[in-house]
């Protein structure tokens, strides 16, 4: 069943890409989205898949006659190219309209190309339509460049495809190493695997028929779902195979060693499974289409990779037997992984000053989060590009000839159902509001309506826009046609600002656009106004995320408090499990913006800081870390609950847990920051900030909690650890020990 299951998932893992969405990141019904799906569908060349041409000729200035004669070259060219609908550059303007063509460097221009093809279905061509417009360009001697969001988010696609394979390249041969190194043997290497394999390939069938019908799932769903994939698929299969090679060395019998594995660590990859998936569903609520789609992958991948472990693991160790132990383990019986001594002597040593550790420890922990209270959140822009691809150094040419406010310009879109925009009245107060946002500070231009008709009367202006349209020139059409739409009752509005569009400048101008300007100002009754570009979607994305950060928490929270009760049948072990994550979390995120928003370390990564992290990442962090930090905790406090209602010694039941459980979460740990570290050098920056933030809060966890924070802790809560309404005072009899989800030891 597997097999078929496999070659159905790894023939479609191909086509994934093809079926991805570089969108999803608009906030429903806000401003920026209606701002867009006015401009696209009321405006002649605004459609949601037009894209701008930037062209230089280091050797001639724009207009010149063999400058031209290069531009015809390549516009004849790109009309040939399917969905291209026409261009529109300095070859139909008149002399008076080459100046909004043509940049602060004269050999520069751009053009706009209207296109009538699906953005989806475009951004999948963009990189091949770039490299045939670069190598026509490099023929000719010049930079030639498509820009825009469907280039941008083409871009994007491919490089996420690029840093999927460059993070394979580094993580599988990792985790090669390291689980040979561990289990000494081949096979159980090989088993580890084959399964975390499936478990992929099978997952990324589901996303990729999941995509196929009509749902829209983001490009960072296979990056996202790959590193977690990864993760706990090697997590899930090295507590079963170890504990299957143990069971095998002292037992010899496979369905009994199977059995047993089954109702140890079997229990415990289940109950991780299934808190994962409770802390991805939590983003649901989230209402951005990217992060659900992104929660959807982890919740897919993590669920496979439980199914796996279930079943297809039992079934391969079935088939290996004896043979999962090398010939030498055979022959000594024996899989100890390190001496036990050692992590007695740590545990004991901690717990002889319980509060002075946790002092110090909460106290690394609180200043490692202070950064994270300058957190500034944004959307990805194109300087998440790397340097070399053709869509930054397009955006880079557009940047330093038409300054970095033409990166990411602010649109303004009025709507009035009832009146006609372009009437003498009408048009009077678009020619005063443009002159108004000309003086607003930061502002450097405006394209309006109004500037086509510089120095006219509006009423003049407003009588030739309502003739027959036959009566203004060629190029005064058509650039029209960019800002009034055909029924004349939409107008639109482009703002140059002086800086980037992630900017605080650029924000605080829109904030003051959105909520004193545009409120005040005097326009024709009955008309909306919509705020729209990548700093206004960005500013609703980040809010979207920031004001749904706590009930994600909470939800989060809720659930994970009642799946520990159920788990641990104790009131305060998992409020202390809780409140260490939320500690750990926190410094996580200052580590994060200590590397990557303040730029300390940030060289490594090969990526420029900018003072912010993109918007979705802390989220998606929460969730993740949540879900995997409650993992060790399971792992390690069962085996003391188990001991406890042995021994009835707090200190013992701390010591014999971590002595048996301690070595396995190293491991697991090394697998995890292992393969969270080889998404980190990735090469595509949101997905170094997770596979980065991945690593730290692993790193934290597996030794500032685990093996300082939770023993401390525990012995000061003495037998208030095991507290709990209602129970019987006896926890070692028969029926109270079979409450317990994990009821042996994994390594005595």
């Amino acid at each position: 069943m597997w097999l078929i299951l496999v070659i159905a998932g790894g023939s479609n893992f191909g086509k994934l890409p093809s079926v991805l969405s570089g969108g999803g990141w608009e906030v429903p019904d806000s401003q920026s989205q209606n701002a867009s799906q006015l401009l696209a569908s009321e405006f002649e060349g605004r459609s949601d898949s037009s894209l701008t041409l930037i062209l230089r000729d280091p050797n001639h200035a724009a207009g010149s006659k063999l400058y031209n004669d290069k531009l015809s070259q390549l516009v004849d060219r790109l009309k040939t190219e399917d969905g291209v609908k026409s261009v529109f550059s300095l070859l139909d303007t008149s002399p008076a309209l080459h100046a909004g063509l043509v940049g602060s460097d004269p050999n520069t221009s751009i053009a706009f190309i209207d296109m009538n093809i699906e953005t989806d279905y475009l951004i999948n061509r963009m990189p091949a339509y770039q490299n045939r417009l670069a190598e026509q360009a490099e023929s000719l001697g010049v930079e030639a460049y498509m820009l825009g969001m469907p280039a941008f988010q083409g871009e994007t696609s491919a490089q996420s495809q690029k840093g999927l394979a460059r993070a394979e390249a580094i993580v599988l041969p990792l985790i090669i190493v390291i689980l040979l190194f561990v289990y000494r043997s081949a096979a159980a290497t090989a088993t580890s695997l084959i399964v975390t394999i499936a478990s992929l390939l099978v997952a990324m069938g589901i996303i990729y028929w999941t995509a196929s019908a009509g749902v829209q799932l983001s490009v960072f769903v296979t990056n996202a779902a790959m590193m977690l994939g990864l993760g706990v698929g090697i997590d899930y299969t090295l507590f079963m195979v170890s504990r299957f090679k143990l069971e095998m060395a002292t037992r010899g019998d496979i369905l009994d060693a199977l059995s047993r594995t089954m109702e140890t660590a079997g229990h415990t990859v289940v109950y991780s499974a299934v808190t994962v998936i409770v802390s991805l569903a939590a983003l649901l609520i989230v209402p951005l289409t990217a992060v659900r789609s992104i929660a959807f992958g982890g919740i897919t991948v993590v669920f496979v990779a439980g199914l796996a472990s279930m079943s297809l693991l039992p079934a391969v160790l079935s088939l290996w037997g004896q043979r999962i132990n090398s010939r030498k383990q055979r022959e000594q019986k024996s899989t100890n992984i390190t001496a036990g001594n050692k992590w007695r002597s740590w545990t004991s040593a901690i717990m002889r000053k319980p509060a002075l550790i946790i002092v110090i420890t909460l106290g690394v922990l609180a200043s490692l989060a202070l950064p994270a209270f300058n957190m500034k959140l944004y959307a990805p822009d194109f300087r998440v590009l790397p340097a070399h691809t053709d869509v930054r150094q397009g955006f880079q040419l557009l940047e330093d000839s038409f300054g970095k406010g033409a990166t990411s310009p602010v649109s303004i879109v009025l709507r009035n159902d009832n009146s006609d925009l372009r009437s003498p009245e009408a048009f009077a107060a678009i020619a005063a509001l443009h002159a108004g946002l000309s003086h607003e500070d930061h502002v450097e231009s405006v394209s309006s309506p109004a500037a086509l008709f510089s120095g006219m009367a509006p009423a003049n202006a407003s009588k030739l826009l309502m003739s027959d349209s036959s009566a203004l020139p060629v190029d005064i059409r058509t650039m029209a046609a960019r800002y009034i739409s055909k029924d004349g009752h939409t107008a639109a509005f482009e703002l140059k600002l002086l800086d980037y569009g992630s900017s605080d400048t650029s924000r605080e101008i829109v904030e003051r656009l959105r909520d004193i300007v545009l409120p005040s100002f005097p326009l024709p009754e009955g008309t909306s106004f919509h705020i729209g570009g990548e700093t206004m979607a960005g500013m609703e994305t980040a809010k979207a995320v920031t004001d749904s950060l706590l009930p994600v928490l909470a939800i989060m929270l809720i659930l994970i408090f009642i799946i520990l009760v159920a788990t641990f049948r104790s009131i305060l072990l998992p409020l202390k499990a809780i409140l260490f994550n939320l500690f750990s979390v926190s410094a996580t995120y200052g580590v994060l913006v200590l590397v990557f928003a303040n730029g300390y370390g940030s060289e490594v990564f090969n990526v420029e800081s900018n003072g912010y992290i993109i918007h979705f990442v802390p989220i998606l962090l929460l969730a993740l870390l949540f879900g995997l930090s409650t993992d060790y905790e399971v792992f390690l406090v069962s085996r003391m609950k188990e001991e406890y209602a042995k021994s009835r010694d707090t200190m013992q039941s701390i010591t014999v847990g971590i002595e048996k459980t301690g070595p396995m979460i190293s491991v697991a740990a090394v697998l995890m920051f292992a393969v969270f570290s080889g998404f980190a050098l990735s090469g595509v920056l949101p997905i170094q900030m997770l596979g980065f933030g991945m690593a730290v809060a692993i790193v934290l966890d597996a030794t500032i909690i685990r093996l300082l924070l939770v023993p401390a802790a525990m012995k000061l809560l003495g037998k208030g650890n095991w507290w709990f309404p209602g129970k019987r005072k006896s926890p070692s009899n028969a029926d109270e020990q079979s409450n317990s989800v994990i009821q042996h030891d994994y390594y005595s």
